[in-house]
């Protein structure tokens, strides 16, 4: 296992094929976030988990579908706000 991952991009998972491998001893999954807005989602999951990238995406719009250690998708309703649990991958 690595000791942090690099930036996001690009895709880094290593071994890591779960979310738990991916984090390293920090959290991976923020269920709490859900009707949060943007901003302060991010800066909380940064503070949970500083070997992550966050990746804001508006409603309607979707991410790649690969398995990422290194990144964090944050799916947004209309207002901007956290509508789905955040999770590494």
């Amino acid at each position: 296992m690595s000791a942090s991952w690099p930036p996001y991009p690009p895709c880094a998972s290593g071994t890591c094929s779960d979310y738990a491998c991916c984090a390293q001893g920090h959290k991976f999954r923020w269920p709490e976030l859900i009707g949060k807005n943007v901003q302060e989602a991010s800066a909380v999951i940064h503070r949970d988990n500083p070997l992550v990238t966050v990746v804001s995406l508006p409603e309607g719009r979707v991410g790649f579908t690969d398995f990422c250690c290194n990144r964090v998708y944050l799916i947004l309703d209309y207002n901007g706000n956290v509508r789905l649990p955040p999770i590494v991958g």
